[in-house]
């Protein structure tokens, strides 16, 4: 009754109390095990101990009391955790979802957002070597030559501040080491037409100073039958290190990336369309539409839309309002690069260790992407951030402490242009800027040797604005015809233009023919004007006018500010040398911010409150690890981004508050060093996310028409430009939130004369999900198990190694995310993770 009143569990479920029953019988027995082991010799296996820096200070991972999961430099290299996009192979708790372009998102147990863009923050806080990233496709080139990869799951409000709401990712990249010659060469191949080059070398520059430089080239011709999902990326990062003098030391390191290649695409599923002859028995159709699936060799997994069959089907489809042909879809790209700089300074003072990183990024963005099923989604950015923080740690008797302060400046201006044929949305963001101000503290009171109170403190203040401005397109068919004599009226503009992909106002309009514009060029906000007096039909009454194009300005130009107090209280005790009990509460908040819609222009800050029990213990004299948690997280103001209509009737994506979520669950992680040669690893997680509120209100243009979604919708009132509904999604499951997700590993190592080898086998579980905003019924995935492999072979002296992978062995077919686009018919489109790959690659070592 304690522990369900101190996590507000009130309706725990019986999957956690199985699992909590089962973990502490596990426990139980082990503990006996550890007992009758006291006396074993040395020779017993024992696992290996990853240090962190999570909490700010180096410690065993078993020492951090809190929840995270962390993978080493050797183990990412074997998991083949190559870039952000593989990090749910670090921990099952975070999915990464490919958002368009060069944009992943992030969910941790379904915290998180499927859409970003230049002017919204994630939820996770992504940081490189200490450097916190603004932008969420600003991780590119960051996993070059690592030393390892952290996660902390839940909010990390007190030294991480606002949008860690889901947690923080810290990639930490291997630093130079003092007095040592030394490096590696690593050169790889695998299917479609995969290759790779990488290399590192630490130099000894004298004894106080080194350096270390890293470079990597990755590219592969797309998983995709018509060659997308490509990827060509280039990294370099150069570091110096030096110890001024036996209390100072300094570390600069500078960086440069690019990303190429064609971008994540989608695969076309089908499209939800007007029941006009009834309704079919298609489990996926929803109230006031049918789904119509893609013929087979379109709708296929990584088919990709440009190949002959996706492209007739495009074209077959019919645009909405302009009820005309489409036009082809442009080609889509990446042409992106990424800068920076940052230093770390480490001063030993009277006061305590005083630790100081200043940084400078900066990221150009050129891209087209096609998710979920665009013409072209033309995205040209340029970010600048600049940040400082500062720590003092000390301790003073029993109290060990930290002070600090964070300083985040951060500007963009981009280009953003979304065509859906007869839609389009341009947006010029001349400046959004972020400036970020924090102080934070946190302090450690040892009451004794074994028990240790926690507490931590942050103000942030966040002043936000943003000088932009969106011009919707908007192109209508005024013309009306019946589907069959007697049968209903529908509107057709067949053979009327639709409106050219333009990345400007002004590109978008040079590209239309003044054929189709007989009153000439429009103004913008005069309303509407011809869009072409193209006749119906052969024998349609001359001047006929079709389709009327309107363009609809929304200028938005905001300042705000907020400020909020976020801390965390926790208790840690020591039940025995490698037994550690922790039980936490901590909150956190991610910032408001704009969007460029009319009636919605600003969006507030979502919370969270977390609240941990768990337990971290060696067993069997470090034979066994097994790790248990417990948590309760209670999530208000839920921000959301979806494609949708504003109050003007414009096409946006609009950002805003909708949501309060309860999210629950237990998580067991167990490790066994079965014989110095094998070792079986597993994870287990149980979540119950459960959505308390979440709706929102969507314009439709007809009081006919219903919103294209799986939740229960109202009509609130009718308006001059067609009906407002409201879309209730309460009681649903959160999104990317399986009910049970497990990791399982088996290591083997042997001998073969001078060689050594390590087989290891993997297999992952998720259960099935909701992969989309919408909670359609095409959007739900099922539950799948993939299956990994790795050979590894390795000279006895540690020259050199190969590497033999498989990755999705038995090529499992699993949804990444599933979309729709109401522009084009409401076609449903799906991107899929990475099919079966192999390959093999052979590292040469020198000191």
């Amino acid at each position: 009754m304690i522990l369900t009143n101190y996590l507000k569990i009130s309706v725990c479920t019986r999957e956690i109390f199985e699992m909590i029953k089962y973990s502490l019988i596990a426990f139980s027995v082990l503990t006996a095990l550890q007992v009758s082991a006291q006396d074993q010799n040395a020779s017993n296996p024992q696992l290996e101990v990853i240090e962190v820096t999570a909490q700010r200070k180096s410690e065993s991972i078993q020492d951090a009391a809190l929840p995270i999961d962390a993978i080493s430099q050797d183990e990412l290299k074997k998991e083949g955790v190559s870039s952000s996009s593989s990090l749910n192979k670090v921990s099952p708790a975070i999915s990464v979802v490919s958002g368009g372009g060069s944009n992943n998102v992030y969910f941790v147990r379904g915290v998180g957002n499927f859409a970003v863009n230049a002017y919204t923050d994630p939820a996770l806080a992504f940081n490189v070597d200490g450097v916190y990233i603004g932008r969420p496709s600003a991780t590119t080139g960051s996993f070059l030559d690592l030393l390892r990869v952290e996660v902390l799951k839940g909010p990390q409000g007190t030294l991480y501040g606002r949008n860690a709401t889901a947690g923080a990712v810290n990639v930490i990249p291997a630093k130079p080491i003092l007095g040592e010659n030394s490096g590696y060469v690593t050169a790889g191949i695998g299917n479609f037409g995969a290759w790779e080059a990488s290399g590192a070398v630490n130099i000894d520059l004298g004894s106080d100073w080194a350096a270390r430089l890293a470079a990597a080239r990755v590219k592969n011709d797309g998983f995709n039958d018509d060659g997308t999902a490509s990827t060509d990326d280039t990294a370099f990062r150069g570091q110096i290190y030096g110890e001024l003098s036996s209390d100072v030391n300094m570390r600069l390191s500078i960086d440069y990336s690019t990303s190429n290649g064609s971008g994540s695409a989608p695969t076309y599923l089908g499209n939800y369309g007007f029941p006009l002859a009834g309704v079919s028995d298609n489990p996926n159709n929803i109230p006031g539409y049918n789904f119509s699936p893609a013929p087979d060799d379109v709708a296929s997994a990584f088919s990709g839309p440009y190949t002959e069959a996706a492209k007739a089907y495009y074209a077959s489809l019919t645009t909405t309002p302009a009820f005309t042909d489409g036009e082809p879809q442009l080609p889509s790209f990446i042409d992106n690069s990424y800068f920076g700089i940052s230093g770390e300074i480490n001063i030993a003072t009277d006061l305590g260790d005083w630790v100081v990183i200043p940084a400078y990024r900066k990221a150009n963005l050129d891209l087209n992407f096609l998710g979920p099923g665009f013409k072209a989604a033309l995205n040209n950015e340029n970010h600048e951030q600049f940040s400082l923080e500062t720590r003092l740690a000390n301790s003073i008797g029993p109290v060990d402490w930290i002070l600090g302060g964070f300083y985040f400046d951060e500007s963009i201006d981009a280009k953003l242009s979304f065509n859906q044929q007869s839609i389009q949305s341009t947006q010029v963001i001349n400046e959004s800027k972020t400036n970020s101000k924090a102080l934070f503290a946190r302090a450690t009171y040892n009451l004794s040797e074994d028990f240790r109170l926690v507490g931590g403190l942050r103000w942030s203040d966040d002043e936000k604005s943003i000088d932009g401005v969106a011009n919707v397109l908007l192109n209508l068919c005024i013309r009306d015809i019946e589907v069959y004599p007697g049968g209903p009226v529908i509107p057709n503009c067949q053979g009327a233009p639709v409106i050219p992909a333009g990345l400007t106002l002004e590109e978008t309009l040079a590209q239309i023919d003044p054929a189709d514009l007989p009153a000439g060029a429009p103004g913008i906000g005069t309303g509407p004007v011809p869009f072409g007096q193209i006749p119906l039909f052969p024998d349609a009454p001359p001047g006929l006018t079709s389709n009327l194009l309107f363009i609809n300005p929304t200028v938005v130009d905001r300042t705000r500010n907020e400020s909020e107090v976020t801390y965390r209280l926790a208790a840690e005790y020591d039940l025995a040398d490698g037994n550690l009990l922790y039980a936490s509460y901590e909150t956190g908040y991610r910032s408001g911010g704009f969007s460029l819609t009319t009636g919605r222009e600003e969006y507030e800050p979502e919370y969270i409150d977390a609240y941990t029990i768990g337990s971290k213990n060696f067993l069997m004299d470090g034979q066994v690890k097994l790790n248990l948690e417990l948590f309760y997280w209670d999530y208000e103001d839920q921000q959301a981004s979806h494609l949708g209509l504003d109050a003007t009737g414009n096409s946006a994506l609009i950002t805003e508050n909708i949501g309060q979520s309860s999210i629950q669950g237990a998580e067991v992680e167990l490790m066994y060093a079965m014989t110095l040669e094998t070792t079986l690893r597993g994870t287990f997680q149980y979540l119950d996310n459960k959505i308390k509120q979440y709706s929102y209100e969507q314009l439709t243009p007809d009081p006919d028409v219903l919103v294209v979604t799986g939740c229960a919708q109202t009509m609130l009132e009718i308006v001059e430009n067609g009906a407002v509904w409201e879309v209730d999604c309460s009681d649903q499951e959160g999104r990317n939130s399986p009910k049970l997700s497990v990791n399982l590993g088996l290591d083997h190592t042997f001998e073969i004369g001078d060689i050594y080898g390590e087989l290891s086998l993997d297999a992952r579980y998720r259960d099935d999900r909701w992969v989309g905003f919408d909670y359609l019924p095409v959007q739900r995935t099922e539950a799948v198990t993939t299956f990994d492999a790795g050979l590894e072979l390795a000279s006895s002296d540690d020259t050199w190694s190969v590497n033999f992978y498989v990755r999705n062995i038995t090529d499992e077919e699993v949804k990444s995310i599933t979309q729709t686009l109401g522009g084009m018919s409401n076609l449903i489109s799906t991107v899929y993770e990475p099919p079966r790959t192999f390959g093999a690659r052979f590292n040469y070592f020198f000191y």
